[in-house]
Formats: structure tokens, sequence, C-alpha cells
């Protein structure tokens, strides 16, 4: 049975029934919790309690969605003297900022030490707050915390799409998945844009689908960023991981592969891992294909009006083999499973498609 650590001080209150069960009991009920605002209130209880609610192994974070800003445009003079946009982390907005969370943010103290730029320009005291809190449960293995899906101006969310991403301290490839519908081997309808009847693309079609390709890309930057500075406080952390409400994607981490990264972070210089927290991925490469019908034999389905979209960090690259290792930890549904396997299809039967854009 695992150690609990006791309290310094006795509960001044010992009337409650709770109070009779060993503090092994109290852990294994609290263990089923997972939510982290559910567990900052079980902390609240008592002092016994705070003691025992930090020792849990499984941690669940949501965040909730802020009001969408008003625009995604931008100008000349959002652009520095290297031709770099300044803003570019404003869209980004639309799907990650948190509302305030009043709880955390009354019952916890922030800490004076300031979050990374690239992190506090989105999340501010809020989300500041709740890594605060969550920073304070060491002895933690799992992690999941669960985004608002995006909703970026101009990207109508019943879009059939899905990415998945390569990456370590770094992101190294993105690819993005968008087909006009999906069924089984006997044409039955599993789901649909719409669009289905016409499997030819049309321009607009293609510049939206490659629009919601970028606007995911930068989605992925700052989650990929939150990911990397939530994981260094959680010295026993097995596996951790990213997704949205609408598991459109997920960033994943787990076994050797978190242990590498975490690594990376621990022998880094402090100036080299700002540097790192802030630097921003631009694709060095961007190819596409369209396959107007593509059989997939292993899932059985069928999809239609497939638009697949890879971006290269770092130039080109096998991507095959940046798909089959775009993620460590974390098992895919029937869903993500078929939307790998169309990517995987594409690759091996139809890369004479692939068309670069940069």
């Amino acid at each position: 049975m695992k150690t609990i650590v006791k309290s310094r001080e006795e509960d001044a209150d010992d009337s409650s029934p709770l109070s009779s069960l060993p503090d092994e009991i109290i852990l294994q009920i609290i263990n089923k919790l997972i939510d982290l605002k559910t567990l900052c209130f079980c902390s609240l209880v008592s002092r016994r309690f705070s003691s025992i609610v930090l020792q849990v192994d499984s941690v669940s974070f949501t965040a909730p969605l802020l009001n969408s800003p008003t625009s995604d445009k931008i100008t000349s003079g959002d652009v520095d003297g290297d031709g770099f946009p300044t803003k570019l982390f404003r869209f980004l907005i639309n799907g990650v900022v948190f509302k305030p969370l009043y709880l955390l943010r009354r019952m916890i103290v922030v800490p004076s030490k300031p979050l990374p730029p690239i992190i506090s320009s989105f999340y501010g005291q809020s989300f500041r707050s709740a890594v605060t809190f969550l920073s304070k449960f060491k002895g933690v293995k799992s992690l999941h915390i669960e985004l608002p899906c995006s909703s970026h101006r101009g990207i109508d969310n019943r879009c059939l799409f899905k990415w998945k991403v390569k990456f370590g301290n770094r992101i190294e490839s993105f690819f993005f998945l968008s087909p006009n519908s999906i069924s089984d081997s006997d044409e039955f309808h599993v789901n649909g844009n719409g669009d289905e009847q016409d499997m030819d693309l049309s321009n607009d079609l293609f510049r939206q689908k490659v629009h919601i390709a970028f606007q995911c890309l930068k989605d992925v930057i700052l989650r990929h960023r939150m990911l990397l500075y939530v994981i260094k406080d959680l010295p026993m952390l097995e596996e951790a991981s990213i997704t949205d409400s609408g598991r459109r994607g997920r960033l994943s981490l787990s076994g050797e592969k978190l242990a590498e990264v975490k690594k990376g972070w621990v022998s880094s210089a402090m100036e080299t891992l700002k540097s790192e927290m802030n630097h921003i991925e631009v694709p060095a490469s961007v190819s596409q294909c369209h396959i107007p019908v593509l059989d997939m034999p292993i899932s059985g389905y069928v999809m239609k009006g497939v638009t697949l979209v890879v971006m290269e960090m770092n130039g080109l690259h096998d991507e095959k083999d940046s798909l089959m290792n775009s993620e460590d930890g974390g098992s895919e549904d029937k869903e993500e499973a078929a939307y790998t396997e169309a990517v995987m299809e594409i690759l091996e039967k139809h890369k004479d498609r692939m068309k670069v854009l940069l």
C-alpha cells in the first residue's frame, strides 16, 4: 500500500464520518476524482484532506472557452523588420484562452515567478493559478488536459478534419487531413461536411482547408509550449496529453519519449530554456494533395474528397516515417485510427500526387 504522508497538525473537527477512515481508503476514493477543480475543492476540506489529495496519481484538467476575438487579419503593421508577424499568436486566442478560474485564483497564492510570455499572453493569471496548484502534485503519474475546440474566424466547426504532430522539444512535422465525407464499405454514411456530392476540389474549398490547416498549426504550437511548461514540474509523470473537446488532434508523451524531453529541459541553461519556450516554428516546406475517393482496406471505410496537408519544420523528411513516430502515448479510437490509416494510404500509394506549396 502506498505510504501516506501525514499532515503536521491534527484536524480540529473529528466528528465527520470520514475521520474514522484510514488515509489509504480516502486516497483510493479521491484517486477516482481526477478532475483538477474537484481536487482543489477536496483539498480545502481539512489539512488532512489537503495532504492526501496531493498524493493522487492521475489528474485531468478541462479548460473553458472565453469570447472569440473580432479579427484574424494580419496587417503590414503587424510585421517586424525581419518580416515576421509580431502578432502571430493573437490568432490562437480563439481556441485556447481560458475563462478566469475565479475559485482557483482566490484559493491559491500565485507565485512571483511569471509564466513564459508565449503562455502568459494567452492564458494569464487564471492559468498560472491552475498550473501552480497542479505543480503541487509531485507524485502524479498521468496528466490529461482538454482544451476547447478552436473557433477561428472563417472556420466551420462542422468541417471534418483531424491533425497529427511529431514533436519533442520542438515541433518537427504536422499532418492535416480533411475529407468531405466518410462511409463504410457498404456506402453507409458515417459523417460528412455536406459537400460530399462534389468530389472535385474547388479553389475556394482548397483555400479554406489550407487555411484551417495553418490555424490548427498555430493552436498546436501554443499547446506544445503549454505541455512542455506543465510537465517540467512533475517529476513522477509517466504520461501526459493535451487534446480538445472535438477530438481534432492530440499531443501526447509517455515512456522514453517523455523522459527524453524532460531531460532536455533539466540539462539546458535557463537562457536556452527561455529561447526554446518562445521559439516559433515556421514551416520550411508545405505540400498537399487531393484524392477524390480513398479506399481504406484495414478499417473498411471510404473517404471522399480527401485533402492532405503536410508541413515540415526542418526541411524535407520522410513523411511516412514522421507519421509513424508522430505520437508517443495514448491509444487511438476507431475514428482516429481511420484518419491515420488514410494518411498512410496516401503517403504509400498516392505520394506522386503531393504538390509543393512552399
